[in-house]
């Protein structure tokens, strides 16, 4: 006796590789937020993807039952993400301030897709939330008080994504504050004091000692002798053959 042959025999089977995983996910719910009013909650197969303003999402459109591969959807889950992943960079931006660039590597290295990570960078550089040249003058006023070079400070801001055109505009509009001094040489003074700190002696051994370590700190010849001529130390130590000694 001949079995009849399962329905569906006939047909190729479809390998569990092939199924799309989106096929039968669909928005479950679109409802206001229980705590926000103003902010709409979207679900889908039963989980809330997030929540977006009113006036940013069409009730009418995205409704239960739409696919959630649907256009419409699609748009939403973006719109979610950028709004979330700008929170993130609030939060960042109110811990410290940033360059775009190393802000926008920070949400990269959480695994923010690049679209949406650009876009939220654009956003805050529109709103105001980002200046790269705010950023670069505050961090070399800071810097040169600390007593740092302006090569070093011109490698900082390129480690954090800020071209060397705008550290160079940002230079020339803070020393034109105050035409009358020389930030650099404020900072080679400051860079002394703290180096005196733990190189106490005026010998010409320490002094040389002294001076390389500003040498490593990118100040140039001319500016370590005005330094040590400020402090009435001895700058002829440095007249022959000076190079940036390690300290023993």
């Amino acid at each position: 006796m001949t079995r009849p042959r399962p329905r569906g025999d006939d047909h190729e089977r479809t390998s569990p590789d092939e199924v799309d995983p989106t096929a039968d996910s669909r928005v479950t719910a679109v409802r206001a937020a229980a705590e926000h009013p103003g902010l709409v909650e979207l679900e889908i197969d039963g989980m809330v993807a997030g929540v977006l303003p009113k006036a940013e999402i069409d009730l009418d459109q995205i409704v239960a039952g739409l696919r959630s591969d649907d256009p419409r959807v699609i748009a939403a889950r973006r719109a979610i993400e950028i709004r979330t992943t700008r929170t993130l960079a609030l939060d960042l931006l109110a811990n410290r301030s940033h360059a775009a660039a190393e802000l926008l590597a920070k949400l990269k290295k959480r695994e923010i897709a690049d679209d949406v990570a650009h876009a939220v960078i654009e956003e805050l550089l529109e709103d105001g939330w980002l200046d790269d040249a705010a950023f670069a003058r505050s961090r070399i006023s800071a810097w040169r008080a600390e007593g740092r070079s302006d090569a070093d400070c011109r490698r900082r801001l390129s480690e954090a994504g800020i071209t060397d055109a705008l550290v160079s505009s940002e230079l020339l509009a803070i020393d034109s504050i105050e035409p009358a001094t020389s930030p650099e040489q404020n900072a080679a003074q400051e860079a002394l004091a703290r180096i005196r700190r733990s190189i106490k002696g005026t010998d010409p051994a320490s002094l040389r000692r002294i001076a390389a370590r500003m040498s490593r700190r990118g100040f140039e010849l001319d500016t370590i002798r005005a330094a040590l001529r400020q402090c009435e130390l001895d700058d002829s130590i440095l007249d022959e053959d000076f190079d940036q000694e390690p300290d023993p």
